[in-house]
């Protein structure tokens, strides 16, 4: 505090980002970049701000806290950069130039798209008219097109960027993500840091937060911190002796908690399977990646594109199939004439005999869900194609545009709940948990992620972080 000011450090920095035309924040995670937002826009400024981010955990957690700091809505709108500029380059194709699909949105002109049509004066007239000034969360995030578009943006109302280039991790498709120096030149001023570990001072576990903190470094630098003495927990287990391992740490500790995977590929099927059934749940991409493949190989895949989808689909999103039962969906897959001698099988044979069709889907899914030995792993992905299957099945209405429809639907759907999740660092970004497992082989680098992943992760967990090695 100032002697006599009645301001906290923080709250300057609120009123910093509030008056200014254009500048940034720089803030650690866990240190308040939420809070700032919500702070700034309900307490210091007039009129409504378009607040932007990348994901829609994070535009879940700034309208709940909006929410509860009873800020009315007509002084904010919140969005998705990629939603934000997609729900303009759908709307006006032609004007903003993009020549690509308008059911399921091609990313990588979107950006670009949008920036175009801030050329125009109907568009720049709607902004203008709607918004006071601009906030921009998790800035680490952006990619070039994303940074360009906010810098034309910059020209027409004041910016203000929140970030912090540790969490810089996203992968969009390879493309590169704009540089903190650039970010800087950008938006000039510097309206201060936030850098009071709130999490865990919250959680009565400061050191941990502390330790983020002063370790930053060696993360900034990509070299393995000094864990001597640290808050952070080290473990080294065997493969093999993993599953039990995860279960047993499960039922020890009190609170949520999230396993935090390889980046690059999925925990092995038997150990994921045996999670669920210990009341996990499987994080997902916002546009169901598994899904996706299956609804486009329906659509414009060949015959055996559609079985192979169809076929790779069910046995990802099913634990526990057995090998009998994988064979006898194959067959019905491709129309094969068999005699099942149980009454379940027999009666979805007779009642498909022309191959793949989104009815058949239907029923394969519930049979699948019929079996005693099988766990739902992607629940969001099964919940979305039944919806979508629904819908086709009633109306025969396009796949993808309803596929398209039941994303938006759900965008803003929560994963905060989630008390036990397993997921990647991207999956994970921007939510919370009591205790954090970080699961890393000796090839990590390779498929895990780098260092800053691993600040990522350990930062999830207010009440613990272990680091688990995992060995052959």
């Amino acid at each position: 505090m100032r002697s006599g000011s009645g301001f906290s450090m923080s709250e300057e920095v609120y009123r910093a980002i509030a008056g200014a035309d254009s500048g940034f924040v720089e803030s650690p995670a866990g240190c308040g970049k939420t809070e700032s937002i919500v702070r700034t826009v309900g307490g210091y400024c007039a009129n409504t701000q378009l607040v932007l981010t990348h994901t829609h955990a994070g535009v879940d957690a700034l309208r709940q806290r909006f929410r509860d700091h009873g800020v009315p809505t007509a002084k904010f709108r919140i969005d998705t950069i990629a939603g934000w500029a997609w729900g303009w380059v759908r709307k006006y194709p032609n004007n903003a130039g993009y020549e690509g699909a308008t059911d399921i949105a091609e990313w990588a002109n979107v950006y670009a798209a949008m920036t175009a049509l801030l050329d125009k004066d109907f568009v720049v007239r709607g902004i203008l008219n709607s918004y006071a000034g601009i906030i921009v969360d998790e800035y680490q995030d952006c990619t070039l097109p994303m940074h360009a578009l906010i810098a034309r943006l910059n020209a027409l109302l004041p910016c203000r960027v929140l970030g912090d280039e540790l969490q810089g991790i996203f992968d969009f498709n390879s493309e590169a993500l704009v540089g903190w120096a650039d970010v800087r030149a950008e938006f000039r001023d510097d309206l201060g840091a936030l850098n009071t570990p709130h999490r865990w001072i919250n959680a009565e576990n400061r050191d941990l937060g502390q330790w983020l903190l002063d370790n930053r470094d060696a993360f900034r630098d990509e070299r393995e911190p000094d864990y001597t003495a640290s808050p952070v927990t080290m473990r080294s287990i065997s493969f093999r002796a993993l599953a039990g391992e995860l279960i047993r740490l499960t039922h020890a500790v009190e609170g949520s908690i999230c396993i935090i995977r390889p980046k690059a590929r999925n925990l092995h099927a038997g150990l994921e399977s045996s999670l669920v059934g210990h009341g996990y749940q499987v994080l997902e991409a916002n546009d169901l990646g598994d899904l996706q493949k299956l609804i486009l190989a329906l659509c414009d895949g060949t015959p055996a594109a559609k079985r192979n989808a169809a076929f790779a689909f069910l046995k990802r999103v099913h634990g526990g199939l057995a090998q009998d039962d994988q064979n006898f969906i194959k067959r019905v897959l491709a129309g094969a004439n068999q005699r099942p001698q149980r009454v379940d099988r027999r009666e979805l044979c007779a009642r498909h005999t022309g191959g793949i069709t989104p009815d058949l889907m239907r029923d394969l899914l519930g049979y699948c869900e019929a079996l005693a030995t099988v766990r739902c792993k992607l629940r969001e992905s099964v919940s979305a194609l039944r919806c979508i299957l629904e819908d086709h099945c009633e109306s025969g209405a396009d796949l993808k545009g309803l596929y398209a429809a039941e994303i938006a639907r759900r965008r803003f759907h929560s994963r905060s709940h989630v008390h036990r999740a397993i997921g990647s660092t991207l999956l994970v970004k921007g939510l919370e948990y009591d205790h954090a497992v970080i699961l890393r082989g000796p090839d990590w680098q390779a498929s895990w992620g780098g260092y800053r992943d691993l600040y990522v992760a350990l930062s999830r967990g207010s009440k613990s972080a272990t680091l688990i090695g995992m060995t052959a």
